[in-house]
């Protein structure tokens, strides 16, 4: 990966991608969950965002451990704020993963039934309609604690950044 971009260390510049389109995915899935003729619509671009903050943390992390490596080797002391920072960003990677593949699965999930039709749905799995519920319960669940997790990250990065350069 690339250390730097432009001359600019990474990190900074990518971990944008998953906070902007973690929690805009989230409220494109509530869109979806309140108006559900909406999904249709908006099922499959939602989806493409939570990749892209799927994604957006996958490069986050490799360019974030990137960054911790070069501080290292330019002898810099790394503080507990930034270890504990780059732990959590793990765990966007998991959460965000997670949001991305439910998400998938649902708006999948959705073009299925429009295609079979409700019957033959039905004849298939029994209960789409407690599926479909399912589905979307756990896609919200996920999507709250990958936007959740985002933040806590994104916090404790821009604290450990702010620690440093304390007078």
């Amino acid at each position: 990966m690339l250390e730097t971009l432009g001359g600019l260390p990474t990190h900074p510049l990518v971990v944008h991608m998953p906070v902007v389109a973690i929690p805009l995915a989230l409220i494109g899935v509530l869109v979806m969950v309140i108006f559900p003729s909406w999904q249709q619509k908006i099922g499959v671009p939602v989806a493409v965002v939570s990749g892209l903050g799927f994604l957006g943390a996958l490069l986050a992390v490799g360019s974030g451990e990137e960054l911790e490596e070069s501080l290292r080797r330019a002898g810099e002391t790394i503080s507990g704020t930034l270890e504990d920072h780059v732990e959590m960003g793990e765990s966007v990677q998991f959460f965000a993963g997670l949001f991305f593949l439910l998400v998938l699965a649902w708006v999948v999930f959705a073009w299925w039934r429009r295609r079979s039709g409700e019957e033959q749905a039905t004849k298939v799995l029994r209960k789409p309609k407690v599926i479909n519920i399912v589905l979307a319960i756990l896609v919200v669940g996920s999507g709250i604690a990958a936007s959740w997790s985002v933040y806590a990250t994104g916090h404790s990065g821009a604290k450990s950044v702010w620690e440093q350069s304390a007078p």
